[in-house]
């Protein structure tokens, strides 16, 4: 399993990529943290308005505004770029325990 932490600034508060104490959030040792300072992967995945098309099943609790933040996809073994997620969910605090469960049963 791969872990992709993207960082990314949302409050006017973000200005700066995260310190070790907030990566300590993530401490899973397979996990490695990037700083997207202008949303790229956002862009890339299409932006808030294609949430929907993103996975297969969805779980988002909250209205995003422009870019897709505080969000989960899970993929499947051997996924390549552009296949759609076996799970999106959003915030990830409020699904983690299907986020738990999708992860427990690759």
């Amino acid at each position: 399993m791969r872990v992709f932490v993207i960082w990314e600034p949302i409050l006017l508060t973000d200005w700066r990529r995260p310190s070790a104490a907030q990566s300590a959030f993530v401490p899973d040792p397979r996990a490695m943290h990037f700083w997207d300072l202008d949303h790229r992967l956002s862009g890339l995945y299409g932006g808030r308005d294609l949430l929907p098309s993103l996975a297969a099943a969805e779980k988002v609790g909250f209205a995003m505004r422009n870019v897709i933040w505080d969000a989960a996809l899970v993929y499947p073994p051997g996924a390549k770029w552009g296949a759609p997620a076996e799970l999106l969910v959003a915030p990830v605090v409020k699904y983690r325990d299907e986020l738990a469960g999708a992860l427990s049963g690759l």
